[in-house]
């Protein structure tokens, strides 16, 4: 029975069933866009579309007993991993050409850049033609009759139990993260990336919901993002060696390590933001519930 401190939340498997159906239909079409006319924007477009599949699929995962369900998240993974040196260069680029008035020491790390990405262009269209999609389409099939005989029965709980999860975990890479090891950031961020995608995907039955939280969010990821693509771009500048240029790359490494350091900086101080993105417990209240009820009490 629920009391005034209870979820309210309206899913039912109608939720989940056509939201696999939207996610499905975009992945192919976005699939065959990429193939169609491979761009940066295009790869983009597919890895997003994938994750978001990809945390529908969680979902699914609770709500019928289909072995497929994680053999279908890790060809997804293989999928994205296809294509992250790509982005990584590409992200590289960007930093560079917003940065080299300031910096012209990055002259040469900029050509070697655009050498590489060519490079990994050419293998990721490639990646992309000759991917066999036989398994991947017949799990979702199999995954979507699943859904369709699937019955309301505590549909719910499953849906709910399903985000509470995914977000313990996100508290577990939370509590991990160490200042001095950037990478376990990176690891809270992909945990956060489909935690957030989950809650996308039910927010129709969220009720009371703020919609500002989405921003929010959005906006913590986008923080999280900005220190692992610091850590990716120092690294790959101090591996960076050119033997025939005459500049001395110390100048523009310790920018970077400084840049690193304040970016580090603005996340740590924001990072207690996580705890109001979703409830601690199964048994405890929504966040933004507790500020409705303490201000209803207030009046």
């Amino acid at each position: 029975m629920m009391n005034r401190h209870s979820t309210k939340f309206a899913g039912t498997i109608d939720l989940i069933r056509d939201s696999f159906d939207r996610q499905c239909a975009t992945y192919r079409v976005k699939l065959k866009d990429c193939r169609d006319d491979f761009s940066e924007k295009a790869v983009h477009d597919l890895r997003s579309c994938i994750r978001r599949l990809q945390a529908t699929v969680e979902i699914a995962r609770y709500l019928v007993s289909h072995a497929g369900t994680q053999k279908l998240s890790e060809s997804f993974d293989e999928q994205l991993n296809g294509f992250n040196e790509l982005r990584d260069t590409q992200v590289m680029l960007e930093e560079v050409a917003d940065k080299i008035d300031l910096q012209p020491g990055l002259e040469p790390f900029q050509k070697y850049l655009k050498h590489r990405e060519k490079d990994l262009s050419s293998k990721a269209e490639g990646f992309v033609d000759d991917l066999k999609l036989g398994k991947v389409n017949r799990r979702l099939l199999k995954i979507r009759e699943k859904l369709t005989t699937a019955s309301n029965g505590q549909v719910q709980e499953k849906i709910l139990r399903s985000v509470d999860d995914a977000y313990r975990v996100v508290m577990q890479r939370y509590w991990e993260v160490d200042p001095e090891q950037t990478q376990s950031i990176h690891h809270l961020r992909v945990a956060f990336k489909k935690f957030r995608y989950m809650v996308e995907d039910i927010r129709p039955a969220l009720q009371s919901f703020p919609e500002s939280l989405f921003g929010r969010m959005h906006d913590y990821q986008t923080l999280i993002g900005r220190v692992q693509d610091k850590r990716v771009f120092l690294a790959a500048l101090r591996d960076f060696a050119d033997p025939t240029a005459s500049y001395n790359p110390l100048p523009v490494r310790r920018y970077y390590e400084e840049s690193l350091a304040e970016t580090l900086s603005t996340y740590l101080a924001k990072k207690d933001e996580i705890l109001d993105f979703w409830r601690a417990t199964p048994l405890s209240e929504f966040p933004w519930q507790a500020e409705q009820i303490e201000g209803e009490e207030k009046v």
